[in-house]
């Protein structure tokens, strides 16, 4: 979970739902994208920049 201590707080501006691959992305104030999905019945997670 520490890989995402620096999204910790940080104001949402929008949410994608769905995104172009069928997740869902979280846009926060200062740049930084979550990309969120469902794959084979887990969650994948990448946050941009780690």
């Amino acid at each position: 979970m520490a890989k995402y201590d620096g999204l910790l707080g940080q104001p949402v501006l929008e949410v994608e739902e769905p995104d172009k691959e069928g997740g869902i992305t979280v846009i926060f104030k200062d740049n930084r994208f979550l990309f969120v999905k469902a794959l084979d019945g887990e969650i994948d997670t990448v946050s941009i920049p780690e």
